[in-house]
């Protein structure tokens, strides 16, 4: 699936909305659902938001979603301003009250804990962040079974 963005403050929520509906058809566990969701709302909001400045390019924006049998690949890719989340992003002092942090870097920091394999390139003039997640790697595991009683 492929999705285009404007560069509209709204639009992470229509991706969010979309890789929602996509996973519940799949079946796929909330917590895996919940961690796509917040990183994309983070990352999408933060392209939307800085990637264009000083920019006279018309904005392109997209997400290609692809869910295979054993994991969700999504890609974000965007022609604004050169920019690796990887390396470039803020790294937040997580030690500080919230109201005493500066603003920025805890997208970047919440979507490298939640998501297992994350990728940047800049190819031919787009950004590209590629993020990888096992379907099995986030769902709850089962109790492991009880020995039967011996008495």
């Amino acid at each position: 699936m492929r999705i285009a963005l404007k560069r509209d403050p709204s639009e992470p929520r229509r991706v969010v909305d979309a890789i929602e509906r996509l996973c519940l058809d799949r079946g796929l566990s909330q917590d895996i659902i919940f961690k796509f969701q917040l990183s994309m709302d983070e990352l999408l909001t933060n392209v939307i938001s800085y990637g264009f400045e000083g920019i006279e390019e018309s904005p392109v924006i997209t997400v290609d979603i692809r869910l295979g049998e054993a994991n969700i690949h999504v890609v974000i890719r965007d022609n604004g301003q050169p920019f690796n989340p990887l390396e470039d992003a803020a790294t937040p002092d997580l030690s500080l009250a919230a109201e005493d942090r500066p603003i920025g870097g805890l997208g970047i920091h919440l979507t490298r804990a939640f998501i297992e394999k994350l990728a940047y390139e800049r190819v031919d003039g787009f950004n590209c962040l590629t993020l990888t997640q096992p379907l099995g790697a986030a769902e709850t595991e089962e109790p492991p079974e009880e020995p039967p009683d011996e008495h």
